[in-house]
């Protein structure tokens, strides 16, 4: 029924809707029914997806034991369908064979120009492979910021939700039905012809 209902319709948001599929929880039936910190701490975190006065579709509502999420837009970021790109780890250059054999043979050799002439060699491949670790985490780096701000544009368009939380067996008792959802989120929705009269 709230499917059917609710699912294609367009509806306003009166808050801005943080970019995350965590959206917004209201308490129904509690006198402070939003979690001001938690809500603040979601956008910050987040950002926003929908701003306050932006016209949305409802893509899903799920009825769920004691919640029933109002999906709005895409219903939020983070969602297993989501291509969330991984974080690229820099690979670590191992020392050479070579640079082994000479730190082995730097403390084995008594001679002591012998020794500098070993050291000299040792010190440049030192050198050489630290640049290439510095090059591979520069080059990690310059993946992750992208990919950090591709996730962060995806995350800003796949919209939000709220998450109607009921007391324990609130549900079971009372059907779920629209006006209860618009009720519930009349404060921060607007329903426009399909609130009740």
């Amino acid at each position: 029924m709230l499917r059917r209902f609710f699912e294609g319709k367009q509806v306003v948001v009166k808050i801005d809707m943080p970019a995350t599929k965590n959206g917004v929880d209201v308490q129904v039936g509690d006198p402070q029914p939003m979690n001001f910190k938690e809500y603040s701490n979601r956008l910050k975190n987040a950002g926003v997806a929908l701003r306050s006065g932006d016209r949305v579709m409802v893509t899903t509502v799920k009825l769920k034991d004691n919640s029933i999420e109002f999906q709005l837009g895409g219903g939020g970021w983070g969602t297993l369908s989501d291509n969330n790109q991984a974080m690229v780890t820099p690979k670590t250059v191992a020392k050479s064979r070579r640079e082994q054999d000479l730190e082995r043979d730097i403390k084995n050799e008594n001679d002591s120009y012998e020794r500098r002439q070993l050291q000299r060699e040792l010190d440049r491949l030192r050198d050489r492979r630290e640049r290439e670790d510095r090059d591979e985490k520069m080059r990690a780096e310059e993946i992750n910021a992208q990919r950090r701000a591709e996730n962060r544009a995806k995350a800003l368009a796949a919209g939000s939700r709220f998450n109607l939380r009921f007391q324990k067996g609130y549900l079971k008792e009372r059907p779920a039905t629209p006006d209860l959802v618009m009720q519930a989120l009349g404060e921060w929705v607007d329903f426009g012809p399909m609130a009740p009269r």
